[in-house]
């Protein structure tokens, strides 16, 4: 790796003994606003702020800020583009290189990098005041949780996901790294190889059981890493895994934890206008004026044009990114003169009407001073008092439901279990529908058979988290084509635009590590 290469990768970074943290407030940790090189990561003020830090990259408009939520709607066939400012069109074109770009390595592997080199410092005992047992477990639980959703980013956006791989174009997971790099020369001479899918998911879960271990209920709160979030990830973890026991286990172990946080239908909707949704077990928090990511590429600004809710009249944002015809027919929406078609979308929108669904109030016409008005997600929409300043739900309790309700649906599942599959859907669908109790739809709900049953609760699933990041990987890790009509062309699961690129400037220094087929 030449010194040209080695700045530009997240792996540069690790030779910064300067640790900033201008964001401690939403974070509830107060440490200095720097640690000088000499006393850097030998203090507990150091540790403290490098762990701020390492939060604090999540909010980069390349990872929770924007793309790892917005990119796998319009990759996906939840979303289509507006072309009301030029952004996220060729990634729902999926234009060939069009896809999460090389900033989701360099900041995740910076993050892992900060990681490693606390949990060294923390394992080599040096840090002054001496920190109690409490200290280190507060410590290492957070660091080993995040360590592990840094992990879980990486190989899902870049390799393929067990049970789902074309084998021909797999060149595996992500490089594991889990000693801290300190200085120059060690990053030099560090050219590691992509490990094996299955290593990468491997370590992933030990980070995460040690971590559950370390950590309390509620703990630090949603905004930081806590046990309940914890048993949340292991459950995603497991079902893309394919290990169905497991993730049945970790969806139990939180619903029996924190399942009463499940909202209604009388409260889920007023739950996103509010700060934090009740039912969020860990979220990217963006708390103050400096980390508005703005106009331009800030969730609300890219979802919607709205300032206010019900206000077509104002105009805030660019509104790139608005729901596909598929998506707002499955969440119970219907345009005037109907879903039929591609020209009735490309009009002004009205909705001629709504289901009982309550998860469909959460969408709505925009303004039309971005051009023509559109229906637009309006889940990020000012919950901390100012516009493009929201926080980013992570995960939710709904999930680990609709987890638990596929994994005993699914066939040959060694958890298979039709009528607990059943229940779960029940519970979500009555805490989303208001008449759904004693209605046809249950009726119909339980004489489904497998099958049915199954892509019933995938359905729900695509409907609970559309616009939160999880259609594209859904689909993914089950294998599927990209349905895009009548908006795009669909994209089969075999085509090479179903993963990114590889950084560049990260292949032409390391000649260890593997570029993803066809780049």
């Amino acid at each position: 790796m030449n010194t040209k290469n080695f700045y530009k990768t997240g792996l540069a970074f690790a030779s910064m003994l300067f640790v900033f943290s201008s964001c401690e407030k939403q974070l509830e940790i107060n440490p200095r606003q720097s640690i000088d090189a000499s006393t850097a990561l030998t203090s507990k003020d150091a540790i403290d702020a490098t762990i701020t830090a390492v939060y604090a990259t999540y909010k980069s408009a390349r990872l929770y800020g924007r793309d790892l939520i917005a990119i796998p709607e319009v990759l996906a066939d939840n979303a289509t583009a507006t072309n009301k400012s030029g952004r996220l069109l060729s990634e729902a074109n999926n234009i060939f290189g069009a896809h999460f770009s090389g900033s989701v390595w360099t900041n995740s592997y910076l993050a892992i990098n900060q990681i490693n080199n606390s949990i060294d410092a923390i394992n080599k005992g040096d840090i002054l005041p001496k920190p109690t047992q409490t200290d280190v477990d507060r410590w290492m639980g957070q660091l080993l949780f995040l360590r592990g959703l840094y992990y879980f980013d990486l190989v899902r956006v870049y390799g393929y996901i067990p049970g789902a791989v074309v084998t021909a174009n797999d060149r595996g997971g992500v490089p594991i790294s889990l000693k801290g790099i300190a200085s120059f020369d060690s990053a030099v001479i560090w050219k590691p190889s992509r490990a094996p899918l299955n290593d990468v998911y491997a370590q992933i879960v030990k980070d995460l059981i040690a971590s559950e271990g370390k950590l309390t209920y509620p703990g630090l709160g949603a905004n930081l890493a806590n046990k309940a979030a914890a048993q949340a990830l292991l459950s995603r973890v497991y079902l893309y895994n394919k290990n169905y026991t497991e993730s049945k286990k970790w969806s139990d172990a939180v619903i029996t934890l924190a399942g009463s946080k499940l909202s209604t239908t009388t409260n889920f909707v007023s739950q996103w206008r509010v700060d934090t949704h009740s039912e969020t077990l860990f979220q990217i928090r963006f708390a103050t004026v400096a980390e508005n990511i703005g106009v331009n590429e800030a969730l609300q600004t890219s979802f919607s044009t709205l300032v206010n809710i019900g206000n077509q009249a104002s105009t805030g944002g660019w509104g790139d990114v608005v729901p596909s015809l598929s998506l707002l027919t499955d969440l119970g929406i219907t345009l005037t003169n109907g879903n039929a078609s591609t020209a009735v979308y490309g009009v002004n929108h009205t909705i001629a009407s709504r289901s009982t669904d309550v998860r469909n109030q959460l969408f709505e016409p925009g303004t039309a001073g971005r051009g023509s008005i559109k229906t637009e997600c309006t889940k990020y929409l000012g919950k901390n008092g100012q516009i493009n300043l929201d926080n980013v739900p992570v995960l939710r309790i709904a999930e680990a439901y609709l987890n638990r309700a596929e994994v005993l649906a699914t066939a040959g599942s060694s958890v298979l279990d039709l009528a607990g599959a059943l229940a779960d859907l029940k519970t979500i669908k009555s805490r989303r529908y208001t008449d759904y109790t004693g209605s046809a739809a249950e009726t119909a709900d339980n004489v489904r058979d497998q099958a049915s049953l199954l892509e019933e609760i995938l359905r729900q699933r695509r409907i609970e988290f559309a616009f939160e990041g999880h259609r594209f990987f859904d689909l993914k890790r089950l294998g599927r084509d990209l349905a895009k009509g009548p908006h795009y062309n669909n994209v089969a699961f075999t085509d090479v635009r179903i993963l990114p690129a590889v950084p560049q400037s990260e292949i032409d220094g390391n000649p260890n590590l593997k570029q993803n087929f066809g780049y």
